[in-house]
């Protein structure tokens, strides 16, 4: 009796379950963006975001960027939130070699937009290290998620 009752224990316990939480306490889930790369160069951007983890968000954008043509895509900013704030950022600007390039900047926050705008002139830098913030930069995308 006493096994059968430490089973049906086990079984109904694991039957309802509580979904999956993150450390932070949250629902599992997943943003990011990914940037296509040609000749050292930004050439496009693609975003996704409320995917069920970070990885099916790289893939999302991924598969978004080579439906369009472009071969070589690298995952940039990405973030564990389920809901919050994205913000992409553009710029476009000269070399110190004289050469154009442009760059993007992913930002995500749970906290507010500004904080994301924030997030995403921390990326840009991250992977644009010649690039200065006189230089400017135009937000292409903002959206709650």
């Amino acid at each position: 009796m006493r096994q059968s009752l430490i089973t049906l224990t086990l079984l109904a316990a694991a039957t309802s379950a509580p979904a999956p939480v993150t450390a932070a306490g949250q629902e599992p889930g997943g943003g990011a963006c990914v940037v296509a790369k040609q000749r050292g160069d930004s050439v496009a951007i693609e975003w996704a975001t409320g995917e069920d983890s970070v990885s099916d968000a790289i893939d999302k954008a991924k598969q978004a960027l080579g439906e369009r043509g472009y071969e070589y895509a690298f995952p940039q900013g990405n973030s564990p939130l389920p809901h919050g704030w994205l913000v992409v950022v553009e710029t476009e600007y000269r070399t110190f070699t004289g050469k154009m390039r442009t760059r993007y900047g992913c930002g995500f926050s749970d906290q507010s937009e500004a904080d994301a705008v924030d997030q995403a002139l921390n990326d840009l830098q991250a992977y644009a290290l010649d690039w200065k913030p006189r230089y400017g930069y135009e937000v292409i995308e903002r959206k709650r998620y």
